[in-house]
C-alpha cells in the first residue's frame, strides 16, 4: 500500500501471464532478475526500487473490487472501437458477441460460500467457479473480452444454484451499460434458444443468432423443419470446402415472439453429413441465407477455441493462481487484458512494423505463439523496452487487423 503502485501490481500480473509463467512461485523467481525490474516500471511508468512479490499482487487481486478491472477492460475495448481498426469485422452494422460460461477450475470440497456444486455419478460432489463471457468474435478468429460475470450462488440460503441463464440477465445489463451504443447481435449455443434470452435480446435491441436443435424446442423444431422443407434451398460449394444445402423457415411465433430458423446441412469431401441450424430474428431468404449461417451463426466457435487457449495454452487459466476473496475473478479478468495484448501481436501488422518490414507478419517472425511467449519471456529478462521498439514511437502505430474471411 505504500512502496508499490496499482499500476506496478497490475503490470506485475500481466506480465505473468504473458511470459508464460504458470504459478506465483515460479513469476517470484523471475522478479528477482534485474532486467525484469527495469521492463516493468518502464511499461507501468512507476519508479520502484524493486518488482513487487508476486504475494504483494495477490493480496491487492482480493481486495480489488472486479468492477475496476471490468471497466478497465471495457476502456481497451471502447479504445479499439475508437481507432476504428475493428470496422472490417462487422456483421453488416453490427458487432457479433459470442456469449458462453465456462469452469475456471475445480475443487473436491467447498471451497467458499458462493461455490457452485455438481453431483457426479459415483456419489461424489465436485465444487467450481464458472464465469459468463461476452465476447466479441470476427472472421480471423479473433475473440476479444467485452465483458463478464461471475456465475456464483447467494451467501445467504437459495432454492436453486445460480446458472448460466440467470446469469445472461446480468451480463446483458452490464453489456448495455457499458457499451450503451453499440449494435450487438448476439451468438450463443443452444441452451440460449429460449424465451426469456429472446425476450432479453429484444428488450437491449439486439439481434441474435442462436444455435438450434430439436431437443431443446421440439416443437418449434417441427414447425421449422415443416415450414423449411417448402422453402427451395441454396446449395453453395466453395472451392475445397463442404457442399452445403440450404433451407429456411420465416414468421415462427415462439412464446410471443417472432423468430425465424436456418437449416444447413454439410456434406464434406470425405462425404461425412452434419446438420447445423440456428434461430435468429435476421429474417433469411435466397440472398442472405449463407451470409447469416456462415458469417454469422458459425462464428460462436471463435469462444470455444479462445476458452481453450487461455485455459489449456500458455496463459493456464485452470491453474490455481489464487482464490482468496476477489482474487480468483480478478486473475480472469487480467487474463482477459493478457489475450487480448497476444491476439493484437499476432493477428495484426503489429510485427511488421515494430520490425521496420523486416518480418512480414507474426507467423514469418515467430511461427506459433508458443514460440512467441518464448521469446517474450527471454525477452522481458534481458532486453529494455526502447531498443524492442527499433526506434519506432508506439504512441503513432495505426494496428490493423488482417482480414482473413
Amino acid at each position: 500500500m505504500i512502496t508499490y503502485s496499482g499500476r506496478h501490481l497490475l503490470w506485475e500480473t500481466i506480465l505473468m501471464f504473458l511470459g508464460g509463467n504458470h504459478s506465483r512461485r515460479q513469476m517470484n523467481a523471475e522478479t528477482l532478475r534485474p532486467g525484469f525490474h527495469r521492463t516493468l516500471t518502464d511499461l507501468a511508468g512507476t519508479d520502484e526500487a524493486a518488482a513487487a512479490c508476486p504475494d504483494t499482487c495477490h493480496w491487492l487481486l482480493a481486495k480489488l473490487p472486479p468492477s475496476e478491472l471490468v471497466d478497465f477492460n471495457a476502456r481497451l475495448m471502447r479504445r479499439l472501437f475508437r481507432m476504428r481498426c475493428l470496422e472490417s469485422f462487422r456483421f453488416g452494422k453490427e458487432w457479433l458477441v459470442a456469449v458462453d460460461g465456462t469452469w475456471l477450475r475445480t475443487y473436491k470440497r467447498q471451497h467458499c460460500p458462493r461455490c457452485l456444486h455438481q453431483k457426479q455419478p459415483d456419489g461424489s460432489t465436485i465444487w467450481f467457479q464458472a464465469i459468463l463471457e461476452a465476447k466479441l468474435v470476427s472472421a480471423n478468429g479473433m475473440s476479444i473480452s467485452l465483458a463478464s460475470v461471475s456465475i456464483e450462488n447467494a451467501e445467504e440460503e437459495y432454492e436453486k444454484q445460480d446458472c448460466e441463464l440467470k446469469a445472461f440477465s446480468r451480463l446483458a445489463e452490464k453489456l448495455k451499460a457499458l457499451y450503451p451504443k453499440l449494435p450487438i447481435c448476439i451468438l450463443g449455443d443452444s441452451l440460449y434458444a429460449c424465451a426469456p434470452v429472446i425476450r432479453i435480446c429484444e428488450a437491449m435491441h439486439w439481434s441474435y443468432i442462436i444455435t438450434f436443435k430439436e431437443g431443446r424446442t421440439p416443437a418449434l423444431w417441427v414447425r421449422a423443419v415443416a415450414a423449411a422443407a417448402n422453402r427451395s434451398e441454396l446449395v453453395v460449394s466453395p472451392k475445397g470446402a463442404p457442399e452445403q444445402r440450404l433451407s429456411w423457415a420465416t414468421m415462427l411465433e415462439h412464446e410471443g415472439s417472432t423468430v425465424h430458423a436456418v437449416i444447413c446441412e454439410e456434406t464434406a469431401l470425405d462425404g461425412a453429413e452434419s446438420l447445423w441450424a440456428w434461430l435468429t430474428d435476421h429474417r433469411p431468404d435466397r440472398n442472405n441465407v449463407s451470409f447469416i449461417a456462415n458469417k454469422g451463426g458459425r462464428r460462436r466457435d471463435n469462444i470455444e477455441q479462445a476458452f481453450n487457449v487461455q485455459k489449456n495454452g500458455e496463459i493456464r487459466l485452470k491453474h490455481d493462481y489464487g482464490s482468496s476473496e476477489n482474487a480468483w475473478y480478478n486473475y480472469y479478468l487480467l487474463a482477459q487484458v493478457a489475450h487480448l495484448l497476444l491476439q493484437i501481436i499476432q493477428l495484426t501488422d503489429l510485427v511488421r512494423q515494430l520490425s521496420d518490414g523486416a518480418r512480414r507478419d507474426f507467423v514469418q517472425a515467430f511461427h506459433t505463439m508458443r514460440n512467441f511467449v518464448i521469446r517474450l519471456h527471454e525477452s522481458i529478462q534481458r532486453d529494455p523496452i526502447g531498443s524492442l521498439a527499433r526506434g519506432t514511437n508506439p504512441g503513432r502505430i495505426r494496428v490493423r487487423f488482417h482480414d482473413t474471411s
